[in-house]
């Protein structure tokens, strides 16, 4: 045997192989599903101050299936706390919490039912509003989901800044009847 023979019998060894472990990698991403849920979510905030300085707070938590399968959800919490430096950085201060909201969907309420069911190419928004005395210049907003059986959870944290954001929406004069 020469050594061209045996280089063509291992590169089509080699070239068997690759297709064979191509279509083992298909078949195992198909029968454990590994692909069949994922999500993608989202918070986004404002607030507005109110003529005698109290604020309204409003959070949507926005969660995207994008998978292959639907996907349930068992329970929602949104926590809105304010803020504190650990040197330069900032975290969640869980001391001072501000709102919480704690969502599960009940036989009884079906519009719930339907929002913590998110079939594929779907989104859910939950809401957490919250009217407050003051409102710190930066707060956390904390939202997470749990799925249907506690299998898995997915947690968002997003940071606000105040900074005037709908300082001038609040403070117009109300509409004309």
């Amino acid at each position: 045997m020469t050594w061209t023979s045996l280089h063509e019998i291992t590169g089509i060894a080699v070239d068997v192989i690759v297709v064979l472990g191509a279509l083992a990698t298909a078949v195992k991403l198909r029968l454990f599903n590994v692909l069949g849920r994922r999500w993608r979510s989202d918070v986004t905030c404002t607030h507005w101050e109110l003529p005698d300085s109290s604020v309204v707070f409003a959070a949507d938590y926005q969660v995207t299936n994008t998978g292959e399968r639907p996907l349930d959800i068992s329970g929602v919490t949104m926590v809105l706390t304010g803020a504190r430096n650990t040197g330069p950085l900032l975290e969640p201060d869980p001391q001072r919490r501000y709102a919480e909201r704690s969502l599960s969907p009940s036989p009884d309420d079906r519009s719930m039912t339907r929002l913590c069911s998110i079939q594929p190419g779907e989104r859910s928004i939950f809401t957490l509003r919250a009217h407050l005395p003051q409102l710190d210049e930066i707060v956390f907003v904390e939202a997470r989901f749990t799925r249907e059986g506690g299998l898995a959870e997915g947690s968002y944290r997003s940071m606000y800044v105040k900074a005037g954001a709908n300082r001038a929406a609040a403070t117009r004069a109300p509409a004309q009847e």
